[in-house]
């Protein structure tokens, strides 16, 4: 779905730390967070949705709630400090909290014939789940992904082009995944690296070179309307850099 993006395989899961609980960076490949898949999750949506009689929203609300499907299929949505873009979707983010409470067959990751929470997210524009629903519906088929300025072979070499010294001089080698979001307004947001690099001055060195390629992008679209869209990007570190 989007250009840039790559999902790694279960042997190269990122694990962190919640309130004392293993969770997943993300769902391994191939796997969803809810049973059936996101078709049989946006068909349950509906369901519920229009069983509940809820009104409808206006034709420009979306919103894409984040959240963490624990090791044992409870729901706890992650804080979205973004307040500006909640009031502005106010119809849209209620119904998916309706929807986090409500829905019953959230499903953890599995890594290894073990369970795991993991982190997730979902596109709610209302009007395609609710009055305009349709059999076999998926809001992630309907993305227009992000577009870097000059399309994806500029990002690349873009990318070389001010990384290639940062890697050489602190001598880094191995598997790293640059992972941001592209905001509504095409700006890069909350960027991180993973796994951990545990050098603070790299890390600083490594933020201040991604600032040089915070070119404006050309967002992410659902209807035509500007969405939020997560970025991964994984890289070798060495001398001889490369993307995998």
């Amino acid at each position: 779905m989007i250009m840039i993006k790559k999902f790694l395989s279960s042997s190269a899961i990122v694990i962190f730390f919640v309130s004392n609980a293993q969770v997943l960076d993300e769902y391994p490949k191939n796997q969803e967070f809810y049973e059936g898949g996101m078709v049989n999750f946006y068909k349950e949506a509906h369901d519920y949705l229009a069983a509940a009689n809820f009104k409808k929203c206006s034709d420009q609300e979306i919103y894409q709630p984040r959240f963490v499907v624990t090791k044992d299929a409870a729901v706890k949505l992650v804080k979205d400090n973004d307040t500006a873009n909640i009031a502005k979707n106010r119809c849209a983010y209620d119904l998916s909290l309706e929807l986090l409470k409500n829905l019953k067959h959230w499903k953890p990751a599995e890594v290894k014939g073990g369970k795991f929470g993991a982190l997730a997210e979902f596109i709610l524009y209302p009007n395609d789940v609710m009055e305009n629903y349709k059999e076999g519906y998926n809001a992630n088929n309907y993305v227009f992904s992000a577009q870097y300025p000059k399309g994806y072979e500029r990002f690349r070499k873009d990318f070389h082009d001010e990384f290639m010294s940062l890697f050489t001089d602190y001598h880094i080698n191995g598997n790293v995944n640059l992972e941001f979001y592209i905001n509504q307004k095409g700006e890069i947001t909350n960027p991180r690296i993973y796994p951990e690099i545990y050098d603070p001055k790299f890390n600083i060195d490594f933020l201040r070179t991604l600032s040089r390629l915070k070119k404006v992008w050309k967002p992410a679209l659902y209807s035509n309307i500007p969405i939020k869209e997560k970025i991964v990007y994984p890289i070798i570190f060495s001398t001889n850099f490369y993307e995998r």
